[in-house]
């Protein structure tokens, strides 16, 4: 991975070191998202740059993350699941789907986290399963 082609920010490489903590490994990184796997659990978050430049944590999770773990997610303090898809063509890990236009692209549910501690809640909880 070229990591000197679109370098992570200090507050990016704290989430990812989070991530790698809890035994995700950073798998791809361009220049608006940076792929985050969980070789074990198979699970793949992104995390979304744009927002990160302002100390924003706002992930993609799988679309067909199940409900109950929806609903988990939603009840921690500090996490927020929106009930709207998003869709972006560097969320390689996951589903495609048509939004507006004629191709296929692929989608997740946007999970917002208010600081870093909420974040390393999302990640053990998707870990878990």
């Amino acid at each position: 991975m070229n990591l000197t082609k679109h370098p992570l920010t200090e507050f990016e490489q704290r989430l990812v070191d989070i991530a790698v903590d809890r035994g995700y490994e950073l798998t791809h990184l361009v220049k608006k998202v940076c792929e985050l796997g969980h070789p074990r659990s198979c699970v793949t978050i992104y995390l979304v740059r744009m927002h990160t430049l302002r100390e924003v944590i706002e992930t993609r999770i799988h679309p067909e993350t199940p409900l109950a773990v929806l609903e988990a997610i939603g009840a921690i303090r500090g996490l927020s699941v929106n009930s709207e898809f998003r869709y972006h063509s560097n969320l390689r890990r996951f589903p495609r789907r048509r939004n507006k236009g004629v191709a296929e692209i692929p989608f997740a549910r946007a999970v917002g986290c208010t600081d870093i501690t909420a974040f390393d809640r999302l990640l053990q909880m998707l870990a878990a399963g």
